[in-house]
Formats: C-alpha cells, structure tokens, sequence
C-alpha cells in the first residue's frame, strides 16, 4: 500500500510551529502504523475515522495548550485534515460508506375529484368577483385535485401510501427499524402522527418520529432517515407523508384582499406518498448527495397560524393563507443556485439528469426553475394539472408515479427539489 509522506515543517519562526511538528509526529506515526498493518486488515475497516479521530485530539490539545486564541481562526487545522484525507485508500472509503437505497415506493389519492370550475362555482368567482370561470387552471394549471372524505386523516393516506410501499419492497411491516411521518398536516397535536401510523400498520418494532418542514417535510424527512443509516442506526427505514389540507380552505371568501391571500387554498390537494429505503452495500446507488437551505424572515408569507401557541384559539387563523407573489420570488431567487451546486457537488452535469421532481406548486414556476437552470422542461415530472398541491406528498406521489410509468428505472440518475413557504429549499440528488 503506497502512503504519502506527512506535512513538511513550518518555518521554525511560525507561531504554530509546535503545532506543526505534533501533527507531524503523529501522522507518520499512524501512518507508519497502517503502513504495517493494512495487509491485514479487512477493506471495512474505516481508516478515515482513525485517522481523523487521533489527529483531532492532537491538534486541538496542541492549540488549547500553546495557541487557544487561534482555535477558531487558525487554518493550518484545516489544511493538517485535508493532507491525512490524501493518505486514505479512497477504495476503502467507499466499500465502507453505505448506501442509503430507494427500495418501494407507493401513493394514495382519495376517490372524490373535485374540479376547479367546481371551486369557482362554490366560491362564487363570477358573481362576487367578476372572474370567468377557468381562472383557477388558468393562472395555476391545476385542472383538478383529489378531496378526501370527511372521516378521513392524514395517517389515513399515509398509511395507503405505505402499505404500497411496503409491498414494493418486500418489506413486512415488523421489519421496519424507523418510521418517519414527514406531512404539512397532522392528524393531532400531541403525541407524533407517526405513532398513529405505526399502530395502523402494526410496525411493532420501528422507532417512530415525526419531521415537520411545510412542503419540505418530506426532503427533510429523507435526509433524516439517510443520516440514521449512514451511522449505523437503521437497516429498513420508512418515510411516508399524509396531506389532507381540503380541511384548511376558507370557502367564505368576501373581499377581492381575501382572494388574494386565500387563492393558493384553492389549488391544494390531499394525498399520501411514501417511500421504503434499505441501507445497502451498493456503490454508486441511493442518495447521493443532500442539501438545504432556508430564510426564516419569510415565515409569515404562508401560514396557518391557529394551532400552536401563537394564537391557539383563534378560529379566524385556522386557514391557509399564502402571498403567493413573495413566495414564487422567493423560489425563483433560491432554487436554482442550489439545483446548479448540487449537481456540482456531486458531480453530475445537465446531460446525466434523467428526471426531475419536483414539489407541485405550479407549473408555470417549475417551468421558469427548469430554464434557469438550463434543463430541458420535459425533464421534470407534472403532477400538479389533476392532483393539485398535495404539500409534503407531492413529491413522493410524483417519484411514485415516474417509476408506474417506466419514466425512470433501476440506476436512474434523479434530482429531488422542494421550496416550501417558511422560506426554505431542499434539493436531493438519488440514482434508483
């Protein structure tokens, strides 16, 4: 096994001189230790964590103990970790990562569809405000969406979506070790909804939790899920979102000001989506590569304000109300850059991209999203025309209905992308 040599010396007139040679002393030691030892090891064994590990206490030892203004400013401490990082077999990095793999997927949607020229009609668009009938899928592309009956909740459609999922994979519910309920609605306040849907499913077994982000939940729910298998925590993991937001329109629009805030309520849909993930020994599969990013001054652009503690009983503040205007900026300034970091990130250029998908706001925003950042528009998957914005679900349902219509198969390169009001971004790169 070829080793590089360590560091060379910092000038001996350099404030972190003493620094400098600890470090050295002990990369060649453990250096020289691998060295010794490799033939023998098995591939498995992750170089990188003792290395790491070793060098960390050294260093940071060295600095409280000679230099502790520097902490935090020093880079030496940074460049020290990125020449062991040459030291390390790459080979055995990567037959030590696991991969985080999509396993089954599946998707649920109520019976009832429920048309817009409906909701205009109910609302009274022509009469209280002089708009033609149309409007609605005029200005958002929503055609129709999904309502679910009135006994029904959140863990309801998560639970369709799951059993689908479930089945996919060849998963028994008992297998499961985390179940993760990731939804913009809930079905109570206390205890998680994950509970709920782990007693419907009879996972008697998993650790369950609930991950709220609005229309992210789902991407943050992914990510979650990911960092429990990559340490080890998870073998067989769920992540399933239940959207029933037909409960949160306000149908007694008066004023054209109620209109305004109250418009985007007309495009919501209910759902479920859910997704079983596997942790594998699979080079070159699975999630590849995560990130997010978020504008907390945003909170107030989208919200459903009764419920917490803000005002707890304040029935006026039960609907979702959204200034649409603010979010779709939002989403056009912020998308984009982290779409085009992430495919650099992981190394992907625009031709390796075989799917795109989306969350559903509308279609015309994807659209625009799509040619900032240079990617033909048919690449991304359109869900939103005859399910409406199904929140959490909408990507799940849209990656569920990708792989139903051989849009995508085993080894597909996809990018998963959500906006979500709050303000935040979520972008995942995944090879099926």
């Amino acid at each position: 096994m070829e080793m590089k040599e360590p560091l060379e010396q910092t000038a001996k007139d350099s404030p972190l001189s003493k620094v400098s040679k600890k470090v050295n002393e002990v990369v060649t030691e453990v250096i020289s230790d691998i060295k010794r030892t490799a033939p023998a090891l098995e591939p498995a064994i992750d170089f990188s964590t003792r290395i790491a590990s070793v060098v960390t206490a050294a260093v940071e030892e060295e600095l409280r103990r000679e230099v502790p203004e520097m902490l935090t400013t020093s880079k030496k401490f940074n460049t020290v970790v990125t020449e062991v990082g040459r030291h390390i077999p790459e080979v055995l990095i990567q037959q030590r990562r696991i991969a985080t793999v999509v396993a089954g997927v599946g998707k649920y949607v109520p019976d009832r569809i429920v048309t817009s020229e409906e909701i205009e009609k109910r609302v009274g668009f022509e009469e209280k405000f002089n708009m033609p009938l149309g409007s609605i899928e005029k200005i958002s592309v929503v055609r129709e969406r999904r309502y679910a009956t009135d006994n029904q909740v959140s863990s309801d459609m998560a639970y369709e979506a799951s059993k689908v999922a479930l089945e996919r994979a060849g998963v028994e519910p008992d297998e499961l070790d985390v179940i993760i309920f990731a939804s913009a609605s809930h079905d109570v306040a206390e205890p998680a909804t994950a509970n709920i849907l782990q007693d419907k499913l009879k996972a008697t077994k998993a650790h369950v939790l609930d991950v709220k982000n609005a229309c992210n939940s789902f991407l943050n729910g992914v990510d979650v899920m990911d960092s429990f298998m990559q340490t080890g925590r998870c073998r067989v993991g769920l992540v399933a979102a239940g959207e029933v937001l037909s409960k949160f329109v306000n149908w007694d629009i008066e004023t054209i000001e109620e209109l305004g805030v109250g418009f985007s309520a007309f495009t919501l849909g209910d759902g479920g989506g859910a997704v079983v993930f596997k942790a594998e020994n699979e080079q070159g599969r699975g999630i590849r590569r995560t990130r997010f990013s978020s504008d907390g001054s945003a909170w107030e652009l989208a919200t459903i304000k009764a419920g917490g503690t803000l005002c707890p009983f304040d029935l006026s503040q039960i609907y979702f109300v959204s200034h649409s205007a603010g979010i779709n900026k939002l989403a056009l300034r912020h998308i984009p850059s982290v779409m085009l970091g992430m495919m650099r990130e992981t190394g992907w250029k625009h031709s390796d991209i075989d799917l795109v998908v989306p969350h559903q706001v509308t279609r015309g925003i994807t659209e625009r999203i799509m040619r900032i950042v240079n990617l033909p528009i048919e690449k991304a998957i359109y869900t939103v025309t005859k399910y409406g914005n199904t929140a959490a679900a909408s990507i799940p349902i849209a990656l569920t209905e990708a792989i139903e219509s051989n849009l995508v198969h085993p080894n597909s390169r996809i990018m998963l992308v959500g906006g979500a009001s709050g303000f935040s971004v979520g972008v995942m790169t995944v090879v099926l």
